[in-house]
């Protein structure tokens, strides 16, 4: 019979894979039985050289290890794992169905059954390509890591190389050597001034005694929109410096805020009767 992925397997349906039995283990779910103990992809290596019959392997005992196995992994990065793992283990159980299923003396079998050995060839199939593409990317990463370091030659296409316009020289060598001279001539000093480093500080008193002689000259009762208290500020460090002002009058109780809805214009008034406050200092920031 002849496995739709290629593989060749015998009438019973056991796919002739001896190179199954190369295989190396991999990191990961093991299983441990009374007649195996292993990685359990070598498990099903096993079984597709019949060198143990799938009737003897205790299939819910594997689950069982399975299931304990997956609640020890991160269900999110490991689904993929989980994943095919069900889908192994769904063609492993019909097979051994199969394969327990009373047979005509001759020992042909029905459709059913073929099918379900038929399944179990496209697994060992399946595989047998997973740890070819496996090993193949191996050899891919050790090859690109042996050769990161080695400088290749760039060539162009000569498609794109044909695009491009031809190179004209227009300078004298000694021109040349002029405008590198000059690069040079202009090139930055050694040390590099760090006083453009620095953003001018906001003093916070007088941004704070600004914010609230503005607030007391308003007529009793009104306030005044953030917008409008900060529209003359010099740069993003003031409307930070009033906004915080405002906090530590709310918080001394010299000041009202209303707003109506979130990103809605605030709007800020001084509370009648309150002359005595604190202005802002380095205090507040503790």
């Amino acid at each position: 019979m002849q496995a739709s992925d290629g593989v060749q397997s015998d009438e019973t349906g056991t796919p002739a894979m001896t190179a199954m039995a190369d295989i190396p283990a991999a990191d990961g779910f093991s299983v441990n039985l009374d007649n195996y103990a292993g990685p359990f992809d070598v498990l099903l290596g096993m079984i597709a050289n019949r060198r143990l019959e799938l009737t003897e392997v205790s299939l819910s005992a594997i689950t069982e290890e399975f299931l304990a196995y997956v609640r020890t992994l991160d269900t999110e990065r490991n689904m993929d794992e989980a994943s095919a793992f069900l889908d192994v283990a769904s063609v492993l159980i019909e097979a051994k169905s199969a394969a327990l299923l009373p047979h005509d003396e001759d020992g042909t079998r029905d459709e059913r059954s073929m099918e379900a050995l038929r399944e179990r060839d496209l697994l060992f199939a399946r595989l047998l390509q997973y740890h070819a593409f496996k090993q193949a990317a191996s050899d891919f990463r050790v090859r690109m890591d042996d050769n990161a370091r080695h400088a290749h030659p760039g060539n162009a296409d000569p498609a794109l190389a044909a695009m491009l316009p031809q190179l004209v020289w227009t300078l004298t060598p000694q021109e040349l050597a002029g405008i590198a001279a000059a690069a040079l001539t202009n090139a930055p000093l050694e040390h590099v001034a760090t006083h453009q480093l620095h953003v001018p500080l906001v003093d916070l008193r007088e941004q704070s005694a600004l914010v609230r002689d503005r607030l007391r000259a308003l007529p009793a009762g009104e306030g005044m929109a953030f917008s409008k208290l900060c529209e003359d500020a010099h740069g993003t460090l003031e409307v930070v410096a009033r906004f915080f002002a405002i906090l530590v009058f709310f918080k001394q109780g010299a000041v009202q805020y209303r707003q109506s809805g979130p990103f809605e214009p605030l709007f800020v008034r001084w509370m009648p009767g309150r002359q005595n406050t604190e202005l802002v200092g380095e205090k507040d920031m503790s």
